[in-house]
């Protein structure tokens, strides 16, 4: 009669099953690295579409506080790229403020522009706010918000 075999038992682990260990940790770590970096750009993204959202109702309050001299169609501005300093009337001094606004919210980029057209039929102002969005997922080179205020 064959005595049977015995096995020992495993002490320790082996330099192989480490190195598959450490790998699929490696991997693991590389995939979250991954997702923070988008989670980052996606959160500026997000806030840049707030700050947008609130700088065109920044606009529409300045335009309605001063409702006569809006009638008139005197808030209107071209596209904007750059900072303006613009001096003397109250108007002028508004869209100063809010084109500098604008460039510190959203980036002192010459994609960050501002625009408000006067609609003089209707008596409405449209505001329009547009920034490079490119770095978020999805993100536009140019997005744009539009908002609109009717003057009565």
């Amino acid at each position: 009669m064959n005595p049977v075999p015995t096995f020992r038992s495993q002490q320790g682990i082996s330099l192989l099953e480490t190195m598959i260990a450490v790998l699929v940790l490696a991997i693991g770590l590389l995939g979250v690295a991954g997702l923070q970096t988008m989670n980052l750009k996606n959160s500026q993204s997000a806030h840049q579409r707030t700050m947008a959202v609130m700088l065109a109702g920044s606009m529409a309050e300045r335009i309605r506080a001063n409702a006569v001299l809006a009638r008139t169609g005197v808030f209107a501005q071209a596209k904007t790229c750059n900072t303006i300093n613009l001096g003397g009337s109250i108007q002028n001094v508004e869209r100063t403020q809010w084109i500098n606004e604008l460039k510190l919210a959203l980036g002192a980029a010459t994609s960050s522009c501002g625009e408000v057209s006067y609609d003089g039929a209707n008596r409405i102002y449209t505001i329009v706010v547009s920034w490079d969005d490119s770095r978020a997922l999805g993100g536009l080179s140019e997005m744009t918000i539009r908002q609109q205020v009717r003057i009565l």
